[in-house]
């Protein structure tokens, strides 16, 4: 059974993407390419709550998200993770994808407004580290792995560090410039390194935006 699970993650789990934009994160423009039509958004005072740094997590709108967040079974419906970047005076997220759903496999980046309305209405969820250190850090090392075009781990391994899935990004963020490892208090089972849980961890972290209350 538990390989049977994880047989099925590992399938699932590649098929997270929305395409690639290195092009416009670093001309500050916005990005093009296909759109979820979703009229679903963060408010501008919401918006205003947010840090360079920040975590922003969600539950994407289609048959592959539907079957991780059934898999994972959390009490938060989520699918997906990124990192918050400000770059001139706009938010954008930097994340990593696999290339079964985008034109480039791995890191890439996107306009917070698009990665929130290709979101399913109501899942959004942002969290901060628990830190007294600059968490701009988490944003300048994001940026660091989307300039180097690191690859998508299709394999979900923690020990491979030429390749990075979207919650092994934030792991390996936290733990390279804060020295603190997400996963170590996570429940021991073979899902752990997966679970979103690790992100609304109290002692870790707090919340700032939770559309799924």
């Amino acid at each position: 059974m538990r390989m049977t699970r994880r047989v099925i993650l590992w399938s699932v789990l590649p098929l997270l993407g929305l395409g690639f934009a290195w092009h416009a994160w670093k001309n500050g423009g916005m990005i093009a390419g296909p759109r979820s039509g979703s009229n679903y958004a963060l408010s501008a005072e919401e918006t205003a709550l947010l840090q360079d740094g920040d975590i922003i997590l969600r539950r994407g709108s289609g048959m592959v998200s539907d079957m991780i967040a059934k898999l994972l079974n959390e009490d938060h419906d989520l699918s997906h993770c990124g990192v918050v970047a400000r770059r001139n005076g706009n938010f954008y997220v930097v994340h990593a994808v696999s290339n079964s759903l985008s034109e480039v496999d791995g890191m890439q980046v996107h306009p917070l407004g698009r990665f929130v309305a290709q979101s399913k209405p109501g899942s959004v969820v942002v969290t901060r580290l628990r830190t007294d250190h600059d968490r701009s850090g988490i944003s300048r090392r994001a940026v660091h792995y989307l300039k180097q075009e690191v690859p998508f781990d299709h394999h979900f391994d923690l020990a491979d560090s030429s390749k990075i899935y979207c919650s092994e990004l934030i792991w390996r963020i936290v733990r390279e410039e804060f020295g603190v490892d997400i996963f170590a208090g996570a429940t021991a089972d073979e899902l752990a390194p997966y679970r979103f849980a690790n992100f609304l961890d109290p002692e870790l972290f707090e919340v700032v935006l939770d559309h799924q209350k």
